[in-house]
């Protein structure tokens, strides 16, 4: 449908852009225009995965993923062509998300003393402090990330590197551009994965002819999404419970510490409920969909509540087990973000609130839990008036990455 019959020309028409988030169980397409400053959504589509062409957010079968993405990027387009009566270019550009295990983030602090403090502050300089950190620390953190994952120093590509925040002698400022001073310090974050993954995610773009903008890593884009996450005072945790993974970003004073994802999503609860109520694996998960919406009967609601059960302690020890990996942190912020399909089960935010945060990490006081919405993503407009569910803030968090790449 999309990218492999193109119009002759759209140059008079709006430009649109595409953010994809490539799921384990579903395809999420928004079509969005930037207009003053705004990311406006013109065009969205959820489309079911095929059954095993994801594991645990990689792709392992190319073709059946460009196929459904294909037919979702077009569903997006014609309800694009809709909200705006027809008045908008096929987009051409695309942001997509990357998620998994196996995705890695690294946090680095820079401490710079500038020899000429009046001097005010150039891109260029601020490009030169990042060649400097990816020559003195990017060997390092891959053999890190080597020795964590088996994967060899050389298939672990960089995805991208960032400046996360900035202070100018002890001020943070948004952009360092134009300011003077003499003592700077730079948080960076800089992700990393398996080439063959980043790869993956690039061949798809490449068969439907797409100009891929930046590949974004999920948690990353949602934490700085929010309304107000950039500013000091703002410090939580997101945790997103994708079908393959749980992606999980850590916040304090505004700036990103880091991200950790680990292979347990929805799919483990799904399987579970085809195993212990003797389904298919589509009767499974509608009946867990359904579970999560109140709409079964008492007497099988009970029986699904006593297969999620059987490993929802596993997947709340992954949380724990994930935040005690941030080992520089002396207290950690009491408030919890819930997204994604996963988040539904409402047994996932009984088990946050039972478990004994206070005991086992460095917690001030006892978090809580909230779910997040598409509304809450920061100069994002909905213009479909559809997009209203916590299963699609990611994309919307990834089409308004557009706002920092364009700027």
């Amino acid at each position: 449908m999309f990218g492999r019959n193109k119009k002759k020309s759209d140059a008079h028409l709006e430009t649109t852009y595409l953010a994809l988030d490539i799921g384990t169980e579903f395809i999420k397409t928004a079509v969005f225009a930037v207009r003053e400053g705004k990311v406006e959504i013109l065009g969205y589509d959820r489309a079911p995965q095929r059954q095993n062409a994801m594991m645990g957010a990689l792709i392992i079968n190319l073709e059946n993923v460009i196929d459904v993405v294909d037919q979702s990027i077009g569903h997006a387009v014609l309800m694009a062509k809709e909200t705006s009566k027809d008045s908008v270019a096929i987009p051409k550009k695309v942001i997509i998300g990357i998620a998994g295990e196996l995705v890695k983030g690294v946090p680095i602090v820079v401490n710079v003393e500038r020899d000429k403090p009046n001097k005010t502050i150039t891109s260029k300089e601020i490009e030169g402090i990042i060649s400097q950190i990816k020559a003195q620390t990017f060997q390092e953190a891959k053999a890190e990330i080597a020795a964590d994952t088996g994967i060899k120093t050389a298939q672990i590509a960089e995805i991208d590197t960032v400046v996360n925040s900035v202070y100018i002698d002890g001020v943070k400022v948004d952009s360092p551009l134009g300011f003077t001073g003499t003592n700077l310090v730079y948080r960076v974050f800089s992700t990393f994965s398996p080439k063959i993954h980043v790869d993956s995610i690039k061949e798809v773009a490449k068969t439907l002819n797409l100009e891929v903008m930046k590949i974004v890593v999920e948690p990353y884009a949602l934490a700085m999404g929010v309304e107000n996450s950039t500013q000091e005072k703002f410090s939580a945790v997101f945790i997103d419970i994708g079908g393959g993974t749980t992606d999980i970003a850590l916040v304090q004073h505004g700036a990103i510490v880091g991200t950790k994802m680990y292979a347990f999503g929805g799919r483990v609860f799904t399987k579970r409920i085809e195993k212990e109520l003797n389904l298919d694996y589509r009767s499974a998960e509608t009946m867990k969909v359904d579970y999560s919406d109140q709409k079964l009967s008492r007497a099988e609601a009970k029986k699904v509540q006593e297969a999620v059960a059987k490993d929802m302690s596993v997947w709340v020890d992954g949380v724990e087990i994930s935040l005690a990996e941030f080992t520089d942190i002396t207290e950690f912020p009491a408030q919890f973000y819930l997204c994604g399909g996963g988040s539904l089960l409402p047994e996932v935010h009984d088990r946050l609130l039972a478990h004994p945060w206070l005991q086992v990490l460095p917690f001030g006081k006892f978090p809580k839990v909230n779910f997040l919405f598409p509304n809450q993503i920061a100069n994002v407009i909905d213009r479909t008036k559809k997009v209203t569910n916590t299963v699609d803030v990611t994309p919307m968090a990834l089409a308004r990455m557009a706002l920092d790449i364009l700027n």
